[in-house]
């Protein structure tokens, strides 16, 4: 079940810095001549005199003032969204719009609306139209995503997130479709208003009706592509609560797999408390779908999440809820570890891209046992080291590799030919130029190694 207690999901979710609640603040403060749009028959008479007394309010008027009389200051606004094309005068409509909607309890005033024909929100009495010219309360909003001006569009894209989810209006599935494909082409890292675009599609994975037309769509892709980049923690945080939202049901597991391997990377480098946390509830959810969980834990020990899980779960939380997530998760893992060969975990660290000097690599009775097995799957793990010997950066990593590479010949003679044959010798010599000493006397030994026919009666020389 999907809860939350903050009044307005879209506050929670947006960062206080971001850029469209730092311009709705000023557009809220500039004043707007309602008089001469009613001389030149921009707007009606009727929708002037309810906007001339509503925008000289302050905010906490204007609440009050919807509460007696909502549905008339509404059908003005959504009025006023359709009538004015002046940029300025428009963007400060949709503050006032995406205001009233700051309570969700207003949301009514545009259901009751959505009933209503154009006739009637013009003022024009239901003769004077026909019924297929019918109008609602969100298709404004949808055609202004076609606008030049980039806060006007972001603004529309919230207030229209919010007019589907926030009551009990749905939207059909093909301007369902239309819009979850527009919100996809605005999925960039480069998008100033991504931290909009992503609380509105919070907002709308909060209905369980939407979110198959979002996992259907290049939406995830989209997200995978940007988590991958350095991006802030605010936004991080929208992308995973997008992906705990979709987590609750089975059929999309499969495909949220593809983010443990970016969030674990978060996680490892996370301050802040709620990115914790929603990963934290992402991943329970994953490791809770799948039984037996193997397929998640997998990756998450692949991750190392069950070292920081480790250390998470040292922490004195004051929220219970993490506490109990982490524990959670920190358990299942465990068992898994548990569960797993020795040989297994060794094979989840190296895919990690992560190597560090433990046991696995510097225990002789697991090399004399599990050397050989570096062959399979035609030599998985030997092609693995041999990537990370070329693309690493990291000196631990580096070091180890090179080591891993003398222990599997000094263990299996044979497979030196595999190492000459994978190019590993090579990339282990250009180690030597390498500026850390730790990684340059590494691959000095593995080459000793590499060139000696008994490294035993060599270790006994240099006794």
């Amino acid at each position: 079940m999907v809860t939350g207690t903050a009044t307005d999901p879209a506050d929670m979710v947006i960062g206080v810095t971001d850029i469209l609640s730092e311009r709705a603040d000023r557009i809220r403060n500039e004043a707007i001549m309602w008089q001469p749009l009613l001389r030149s028959a921009v707007i009606k008479e009727h929708d002037y005199n309810v906007i001339s007394v509503y925008d000289t309010m302050t905010r906490e008027q204007q609440m009050e003032r919807l509460k007696v009389d909502g549905l008339n200051v509404v059908k003005t606004l959504i009025n006023l969204s359709i009538s004015i094309c002046n940029e300025k005068v428009l963007q400060h409509v949709l503050v006032l719009v995406n205001d009233a909607l700051k309570d969700p309890e207003n949301i009514r005033y545009f259901e009751e609306v959505e009933s209503s024909k154009s006739a009637d929100l013009l003022g024009l009495g239901p003769e004077a139209v026909k019924e297929e010219t019918k109008l609602s309360s969100w298709e404004p909003f949808l055609d202004l995503l076609n606008r030049p001006d980039e806060f006007i569009v972001n603004q529309s894209c919230l207030i229209l997130a919010k007019v589907i989810s926030l009551g009990s209006f749905r939207l059909d599935d093909a301007n369902l479709s239309w819009f979850v494909n527009w919100q996809c082409s605005q999925l960039v890292e480069s998008n100033n208003y991504l931290h909009t675009v992503l609380a509105s599609q919070q907002l709308m994975l909060r209905v369980p009706e939407y979110r198959s037309t979002f996992y259907e769509s290049s939406a995830l892709d989209k997200m995978l592509n940007v988590l991958s980049t350095r991006i802030s923690f605010q936004l991080q945080y929208q992308i995973v609560f997008c992906l705990w939202l979709l987590s609750f049901r089975l059929t999309y597991s499969n495909k949220l797999l593809d983010f443990i391997k970016p969030t674990a990377n978060i996680l490892r480098q996370a301050m802040k408390e709620k990115v914790i946390r929603i990963i934290m509830q992402f991943y329970r959810n994953l490791l809770d779908n799948f039984t037996p969980p193997r397929k998640p834990a997998e990756l998450m020990i692949q991750g190392k999440v069950h070292v920081v899980v480790g250390q998470l779960t040292e922490k004195n939380w004051k929220d219970e809820d993490i506490k109990e997530d982490v524990e959670h998760v920190a358990n299942v893992l465990d068992l898994m570890l548990q569960d797993m060969s020795t040989f297994d975990s060794y094979l989840a660290e190296v895919k990690s891209g992560k190597l560090e000097w433990s046991p696995l690599h510097t225990n002789p009775a697991f090399w004399r046992e599990n050397a050989q097995k570096l062959n399979q799957n035609d030599h998985e793990v030997l092609r693995m080291l041999r990537i990370l010997l070329k693309e690493e950066k990291d000196p631990t990593t580096l070091a180890v590799c090179a080591h891993d590479v003398g222990e599997y010949v000094r263990h299996y003679p044979v497979g030196k030919y595999n190492v000459d044959k994978l190019g590993l010798k090579e990339r282990v010599v250009c180690l030597l130029e390498n500026d850390d000493p730790k990684v340059k006397s590494s691959a000095l030994l593995a080459l000793q190694k590499l060139m000696l026919n008994n490294w035993e009666f060599m270790a006994k020389t240099n006794a």
